[in-house]
């Protein structure tokens, strides 16, 4: 991804600044009248499969990731989304993520007598190195949140389709993928200041010349502790894998609990 040091040096790239510009817009248009819809949070993350450090297997990352969003008319919310990430094994070094802009609604359409139907709509900043040796422009990601609630528990689904815009339909050997279609699901319990949250995100996408690759996953068991208002903590383990290969057909399974290859994580946080 790209490196930090790059940007402090160099500045950021001209082709981002338009990004940065329609972010200071959405944000600068608050008036101190409506500073109570502005909010967001920031989170330090700390990831390890606990292999010894001398296994080629292990990962150690520190990340930290942000949200600013501003909301307006009706639970409309403009946001913006950054992190980046700090290597320890490997490819040790100080990266970026790709950042995001977009706006969102998860109250559009009710249904039931707890649920609702939303939106959202965002755009791809390539701030990362992979995004950048990839020469992509931008992304666009639709999406169709559908929630609901029964007493202490709650359940989403999240229908997701993305559209990438690169400069090249191929980089070097490598086919880059123009459409991605996936889901995002999961139920959650909360008790008092306590939540536990089991999610699932699938999907599978096509490259410029049409052919599919294999369906995979990625799966979470999610603790968190909100220890005051605006600080939380939270512990986790993830699990990803190949569940249908697009070329033979087969199956695979969904393990999310394997620990020879789950990672786990402790975060912190800071909401307002």
């Amino acid at each position: 991804m790209m490196e930090i040091k790059n940007i402090i040096r160099n500045g950021i790239p001209k082709e981002h600044i338009f990004y940065f510009f329609v972010a200071n817009i959405l944000f600068a248009n608050s008036s101190h009248a409506d500073i109570n819809n502005v909010g967001g949070y920031l989170s330090l993350t700390y990831t390890s499969n606990y292999f010894d450090t001398d296994d080629h297997r292990s990962i150690r990352n520190l990340n930290w990731s942000g949200n600013l969003n501003y909301t307006f008319n009706n639970n409309h919310t403009f946001y913006l989304d950054s992190g980046g990430y700090r290597v320890y094994e490997d490819e040790t070094g100080t990266y970026l993520t790709d950042t995001v802009i977009g706006i969102k609604n998860n109250e559009i359409y009710p249904w039931g007598e707890t649920g609702h139907i939303g939106y959202a709509a965002q755009l791809t900043l390539p701030t990362s190195e992979l995004s950048e040796k990839d020469e992509l422009y931008t992304a666009l990601r639709l999406s169709m949140p559908i929630t609901n609630k029964w007493d202490n528990f709650n359940y989403f689904f999240t229908p997701r389709v993305k559209k990438n815009f690169h400069k090249y339909k191929t980089a070097g050997e490598k086919n880059l993928t123009e459409w991605v279609a996936s889901f995002n699901t999961g139920v959650g319990y909360k008790w008092h200041d306590f939540k536990v949250n089991l999610s699932l995100l699938a999907g599978t996408g096509w490259n410029y010349h049409g052919t599919r690759y294999d369906w995979d996953y990625s799966g979470a068991l999610t603790g968190l502790w909100q220890i005051t208002p605006h600080f939380y903590t939270a512990l986790s383990t993830s699990n990803s894998g190949v569940y249908f290969d697009a070329e033979r057909g087969t199956v695979g399974d969904i393990d999310i609990f394997n620990l020879n290859t789950a990672t786990y994580s402790i975060a912190v946080g800071y909401s307002f």
